[in-house]
């Protein structure tokens, strides 16, 4: 069997997490995930020794690229996978942030916009 090291350094368990949780929520796949992360996290342990016994001898067939390894070592500790959540709510949030940002930006523009023509509206309908 092949042999997985499960041991990260915190830099590099953050760094991990942080990409996880980028690329989730980048693709818009945050509330799926994060209700497929806690469903599975009492069982996250079992799941990554699964993963080692079955997936590993095929995958490590195909590529010896170490972000496998890096991987199962994350979904192997359940607070990793805790903070992986956390994380991805993180992200949300700030999304959420930036988008109220946005549309309150483009509607102070559209008052500024709509301020600077009620000077010139005449009550004549029918013209100027």
């Amino acid at each position: 069997m092949a042999y997985v090291n499960l041991e990260l350094t915190p830099e590099r368990r953050k760094e991990l997490i942080d990409k996880i949780a980028t690329e989730i929520v980048k693709r818009g796949l945050e509330t799926p995930a994060i209700m497929l992360l806690e469903t599975f996290k009492p069982l996250s342990f079992i799941g990554a020794e699964m993963a080692i016994f079955y997936l590993f001898p095929y995958i490590k067939a195909i590529t010896t690229n170490p972000i496998v390894d890096e991987i199962t070592a994350i979904f192997h500790d359940r607070s990793a996978v805790e903070e992986l959540i956390k994380r991805i709510e993180e992200l949300v949030e700030i999304e959420k942030e930036k988008e109220r940002a946005a549309k309150e930006a483009k509607k102070r523009a559209k008052q500024m916009a709509s301020a600077s023509t009620d000077k010139k509206k005449r009550f004549w309908i029918f013209g100027s």
